[in-house]
């Protein structure tokens, strides 16, 4: 197959968070096995721009992957509102368009990654117009919680554009049973299919001398795990009060933040962790990635991600990959976790999460045998290949199914309203 992905970013673009590991991990493996991947995206690393060729094609691990300019006229010239400076933005990429209406109908299949962004309605037209299987995907964007989030511009925005673009889809991709549940909440009823997220089954631990350089931890020193952007919805102010609450009952433990400042808002976590007297106990790690980031999830002994909403979050998986116990909220959408026995979900409430924490952090046999488990569960049913495989029945049986359907009305022309 000829297979072109539309993504908001590509790694190197780790800043954005999660869906560049998981789009990059699945286009590698689809080029191992035979396929030929090509990856539309922007130029884009959440705050930042990566500095790499633009407009055209280079190879990314075996990926044809191009990264176009994007350009943000609104957030330059309201950058001082936060509103609009604190969003990924529309990535509008000028050269894009072109070469989209150039590659599509030489492909076999056409997947967008993200709603609300000009790569996947760009791709999506694409696609559409020369009549090619079309994937949606939607990576948690519709959670009920998260699009109360600037409430108003999605729910035109998914009216006006996204919701006719899924009706129009071959197949819409959900990560969980709950995104499924979510596309139906926007009346579309275009055939689903769950593919969630896969994790790498590291075998040779990376060993912990790597952290030597950044961080300093005593063997008995309990070491807990927040990785994430430090975004609202990801709940790192109710994991830093629950942890402040219980600090002084466990003076060994420590908080560690390991993730870009998205919005901005370490500075009023640090003024509130210096006024509870705990400076020292809590560390921002920043964005970690590489040896050190494997690093810091092996030697955590419990991993939290006290999020409202989650599509299906890489951080706990990698977690649960390194043999590390999680405690997650209801929003991550992931109950195999407290059914594996591989940790707790709890409400992301700070008493809440301090009780669990304490009741865990005080029997570290516990988080042993949790994490043993965890890996296990991983290793049994998120495995890349595994994932692989599965994708690969998707678009094989997408395929046939929008062959079948062309065959009978082949004179068809579906349009979707135009942007400029």
């Amino acid at each position: 197959m000829k297979i072109l992905y539309a993504v908001h970013g590509y790694k190197p673009a780790y800043r954005i968070g999660g869906p560049i590991v998981s789009v990059a991990a699945v286009a590698e493996r689809l080029v191992s096995r035979g396929h030929e991947v090509i990856v539309f995206t922007t130029n884009s690393n959440l705050d930042s721009d990566l500095e790499v060729p633009t407009d055209k094609p280079i190879d990314v691990s075996g990926v044809q992957v191009w990264y176009f300019r994007h350009e943000e006229p609104i957030k330059k010239w309201l950058r001082s509102v936060p509103y609009f400076a604190k969003s990924l933005g529309f990535l509008y990429a000028p050269a894009m368009r072109s070469q989209l209406d150039r590659i599509v109908p030489s492909v076999d299949v056409v997947h967008t990654q993200l709603p609300f962004i000009y790569p996947t309605y760009a791709a999506a037209k694409a696609a559409i117009h020369s009549q090619k299987p079309l994937y949606y995907q939607q990576r948690g964007v519709f959670d009920p919680e998260r699009l109360k989030f600037r409430a108003l511009k999605k729910k035109i925005y998914i009216s006006i554009i996204e919701r006719p673009i899924m009706r129009e889809a071959t197949t819409l991709i959900a990560l969980t049973q709950t995104e499924v549940q979510t596309y139906r909440a926007l009346g579309v009823w275009t055939p689903c299919r769950i593919v969630p997220n896969g994790v790498d089954i590291i075998e040779d631990t990376c060993g912990l001398e790597h952290l030597a350089a950044t961080f300093t931890f005593s063997l008995d020193d309990i070491v807990i795990l927040f990785m994430a952007r430090l975004h609202p919805i990801k709940g790192a102010d109710r994991l830093i009060r629950a942890f402040l609450s219980i600090n002084r009952e466990f003076p060994r433990a420590k908080l560690i933040l390991a993730g870009p400042d998205e919005w901005g808002i370490a500075s009023q976590f640090r003024q509130e962790i210096a006024e509870a007297g705990a400076l020292d106990k809590v560390i921002f790690a920043g964005m970690a990635d590489g040896q050190i980031k494997q690093g810091i999830l092996e030697r955590a002994d419990l991993f939290c991600l006290p999020s409202d909403a989650e599509g299906f979050s890489m951080g706990v998986l990698e977690a649960l990959a390194s043999s590390t116990a999680v405690l997650i909220s209801p929003g991550c959408h992931f109950p195999e976790v407290e059914a594996f026995g591989a940790g707790r979900i709890v409400r992301p409430e700070p008493d809440l999460l301090a009780s669990a924490i304490a009741e865990l952090i005080g029997n570290r046999e516990q988080l042993r045998e949790m994490g043993r488990k965890g890996r296990i569960l991983v290793e049994q049913r998120y495995s890349w290949d595994g994932i692989t495989d599965l994708l690969e029945e998707v678009y094989f049986e997408g395929i046939d199914r929008h062959q079948s359907i062309t065959a009978q009305q082949p004179t068809r022309r579906r349009v979707i309203k135009h942007l400029p």
